[in-house]
């Protein structure tokens, strides 16, 4: 590793602690990760070029960079850990690659100088306090993949006006624009309004109106009672409904799977009962025969089911033939 007179680091092996004056920094491709605390407290530090062997950024890398006001990162990187950009107070632009699937919780705090940022699609989760203390940032773009949004997402954004959720949204916390203070438009497809007065009931009432309940709909699926109740969040169960999970399964056909009463069956089936018509992907049966199978197989649910869609009667007739 050298220093040179325009006081450019280069670095080959690992970070350094020779941080003093440092402008610039030149990450060799020898590098693959930056490390906890890589640049902590490097105030001087302006520009750093990183190569695309760059895959993961660890906790509070940038954390304390108060001069670095531009940063590219490159297609390899995949995640941003906790506090990444923390105190980074001259951060004004900040260029996202597609590959980055999570950002850490309050992984751009306090960046103050922060005017606006796109998120890529690959993003399907805010974690708590992302944009904590942001107090420049005017707009931001929240691509349709994201599906949750955390605690203190937004805390603090005092420059923010307006927001448009994302059409996907499923889990939102109630904290999530606490202390916008002239946050005051709303925009989603599912609102009936955008108009917001800015505070946390006006924020409530906005999401009830929009059929967001208190209730984990996960809790439904996994037939138990929940022990700690997150009161903060508010869950889109229309949208669950509609969304399949990893094994590519609707809930209601795991529901049936899980043989649960028809009591918990109908919770779900009544919020997305287009499915009645279609064929499980991972056993080719129909939801009502899902509903039959298995040791603990729940009659009632079968029968309501099959009052749903008579058709299915003719299916099993055919099947004896």
């Amino acid at each position: 590793m050298g220093q040179e007179h325009s006081k450019t680091l280069y670095i080959y092996r690992g970070v350094t602690d020779c941080k003093r004056g440092v402008t610039k920094v030149r990450v060799d491709p020898s590098v693959t990760s930056l490390e906890f605390r890589a640049f902590y407290n490097w105030r001087s530090l302006q520009t750093i070029t990183l190569p695309n062997t760059i895959t993961t950024i660890g906790d509070h890398v940038f954390e304390g960079c108060s001069s670095l006001a531009s940063i590219t990162l490159p297609n390899s990187i995949t995640t941003l850990d906790e506090g990444v950009f923390w105190e980074c107070s001259s951060l004004a632009s900040i260029t996202l690659p597609n590959s980055i699937n999570t950002l850490g919780n309050y992984v751009f705090g306090r960046c103050s100088s922060l005017t606006e940022i796109t998120l890529p699609n690959s993003i399907t989760a805010l974690g708590n306090d992302v944009f904590w203390g942001c107090s420049s940032l005017t707009t931001i773009t929240l691509p349709n993949s994201i599906t949750t949004i955390g605690d203190s997402v937004f805390y603090g954004c005092s420059s923010l006006t307006s927001v448009h959720l994302p059409e996907n949204l499923i889990s939102i916390s109630l904290t999530a624009f606490h202390r916008c203070v002239n946050l005051t438009t709303i925009e989603a497809p599912y609102l009936s309004t955008t108009t917001l007065d800015n505070n946390i009931d006006s924020f409530k009432n906005l999401l009830l109106n929009a059929g967001f309940s208190t209730s984990n709909p996960e809790d439904v699926i996994s037939n138990r009672q929940p022990m700690h109740q997150n009161v903060d969040f508010y869950y889109n169960w229309k949208r669950w409904a509609r969304t399949r999970d990893v094994d590519d399964r609707y809930p209601v056909f795991t529901a049936a799977v899980r043989c649960l009463k028809w009591s918990n069956v109908k919770q779900v089936f009544t919020l997305n009962m287009p499915v009645i018509n279609e064929i499980d992907v991972l056993t080719g049966l129909p939801l009502f025969m899902l509903a039959a199978t298995g040791p603990t197989s729940d009659i009632e649910s079968v029968y309501n089911l099959l009052k749903e869609y008579p058709a299915a009667m003719n299916i099993m007739n055919n099947s004896n033939d």
